[in-house]
């Protein structure tokens, strides 16, 4: 959505204001939802430490494996006998049930930063997944997974592909090959599959929002004790937030790539992702206008997950293919790189994330210079809530510092502060092509400043609760056009899994 430029500078509120208003917005929800207190690490629920093989509840059912349960368990789980259900004699023959349950109320003032329809009594989120894995033999395998989505309450109904999915099939693919039943080996996966790559920069399922992305096609999946191989020709799924049981792929996109992780130890115990990443779009849409595109991206990522000491997260793209008749040149750098003060109390992780997106530098050239985000991870820049900023045409600096109160308690504070990298392009809203205000609404490259805070508290084996409170502080270049009043979000929610 554009705005229109006006000469002087709007009045907004003061950052006292804004501060006031935040802290009350916080109260009330703590008040109105009681214990109900993401993305912070996963707490861990309290008591005894569960068995090395037991998978973690996390929101990516179709990657665990609970064939362990062919044999007693050493601390039986509630739920174990709808996890592992045998069919006759053979370990590797069983049908595995699962469920996930969210519900949150969210209250998000001036979404689009004023732009539209505002809602000012925030709305309830509920999503209901059920899931099917059925093991025939060592070598084959059928996931299902279903959603029920749903918002009420908001003013100015669902947002497309963020808030409601009434009723589809989320995912459900076969998988041949003997990485079915073991850590190693090679399978095909054929049907509607979700898709994560590495940090979730160009490819995820996009967990923050309620509406979860999957992909209809083909992957070929190679793994073994060294390295981790994906091969993929696939199309994105288009949420219908009306419809039951309508989702279909998107005509309008095709992607396909390869996505290669290795150990580096030559980064002192690190690892290497290293990819190509093909998109085709029909009717692409940037400051300079729409067209057909055509894009091509490799990338390299080294990278050591956070556990004590040092850990880092740095990842470098460059694109090119055409625009119309134009060609693509753009880039990106992200870097994120932590310490775990494991011995200290609340085991404290400062880390420092700073990214860099290309934008358009002479959007008269034959030349695009706009990075594209391909399907990135919806809470990217803040833990939970969809991002006030896309990541196109961007520059971030991005401190933070995650603790941990008790082993089922971890939380998250950070302040983050952006730029345009360049004048010449516009600032969008998260989602490809959103344009939210055009190049020539201001030569300032400064957008902002961010905070935002998370809480995530296990009460209880298959219960997380979390809260979430993010504002924005416009400037600079919001200081010339039209919708740039603060967007102020907090969520409080519950989530079920087994």
């Amino acid at each position: 959505m554009k705005s229109s430029t006006v000469s002087p500078p709007n009045v907004r509120r003061p950052p006292a204001v804004t501060c006031v208003r935040m802290i009350m917005v916080a109260i009330a929800i703590l008040l109105s939802v009681g214990h109900v207190l993401a993305q912070t690490p996963d707490p861990q629920p309290p008591g005894r430490v569960s068995d090395p093989a037991r998978p973690l509840l996390n929101p990516f059912p179709a990657e665990q494996d609970w064939s362990f349960l062919s044999h007693p368990a050493l601390h039986p789980d509630f739920f174990d006998p709808a996890k592992y259900i045998r069919l006759g004699d053979h370990p590797q023959r069983y049908i595995s049930l699962g469920l996930e349950y969210r519900t949150e109320y969210e209250y998000y003032d001036n979404w689009m930063f004023g732009a539209g329809p505002q809602d000012h009594n925030g709305y309830v989120m509920s999503r209901v997944m059920p899931h099917f894995d059925l093991h025939v033999g060592s070598d084959f395998r059928l996931f299902s997974e279903f959603q029920f989505d749903y918002v009420a309450g908001r003013v100015g109904g669902p947002r497309p592909g963020v808030d409601q999915a009434p009723g589809d099939v989320h995912q459900a693919f076969l998988e041949i090959g003997p990485h079915v039943s073991h850590e190693h080996g090679s399978s095909l996966r054929l049907g509607r599959q979700e898709v994560v790559l590495g940090s979730g920069r160009l490819f995820d399922n996009n967990e923050g929002p309620n509406v979860k992305l999957s992909f209809d096609g083909v992957r070929w999946i190679t793994q073994t004790s060294h390295l981790r191989w994906d091969v993929f020709a696939l199309k994105p799924v288009e949420d219908n937030s009306t419809g039951f049981f309508e989702d279909h792929p998107n005509a309008q996109q095709t992607t396909w790539g390869s996505h290669l992780t290795v150990p580096a130890p030559v980064l002192s115990r690190g690892m290497a992702d290293l990819y190509y990443i093909g998109l085709a779009t029909k009717d692409a849409s940037y400051n300079r206008g729409s067209a057909t595109e055509l894009r091509h991206t490799v990338g390299i990522r080294a990278f050591r997950p956070p556990s004590k000491g040092l850990d880092y997260n740095w990842e470098a793209d460059y694109q090119w293919g055409s625009f119309g008749r134009d060609s693509i040149a753009a880039w990106s750098v992200s870097t994120e790189t932590g310490y775990t003060l494991d011995q200290v109390r609340f085991r404290p992780r400062p880390m420092l994330r700073a990214d860099v997106y290309s934008g358009d530098g002479n959007p008269t050239g034959n030349t695009l210079g706009t990075f594209n985000s391909y399907f990135p991870r919806g809470a990217y820049f803040t833990p939970k809530a969809i991002p006030f900023l896309g990541p196109q045409n961007l520059v971030d600096l991005h401190p933070m510092m995650q603790f941990q109160l008790r082993r089922n308690i971890t939380g998250e504070v950070s302040w983050d502060w952006y730029w345009r990298e360049s004048v010449h392009d516009g600032v969008y809203a998260f989602g490809s092509g959103i344009l939210m205000d055009p190049a020539n609404s201001s030569h300032t490259k400064y957008l902002g400043d961010q905070g935002d805070m998370e809480i995530r508290w296990s009460p209880a084996p298959h219960l997380i609760a979390a809260f979430n409170l993010a504002g924005f502080r416009p400037g600079g270049f919001f200081d010339y056009v039209v919708n740039n009043r603060p967007p102020i979000v907090a969520n409080a929610g519950l989530s079920f899994r087994f």
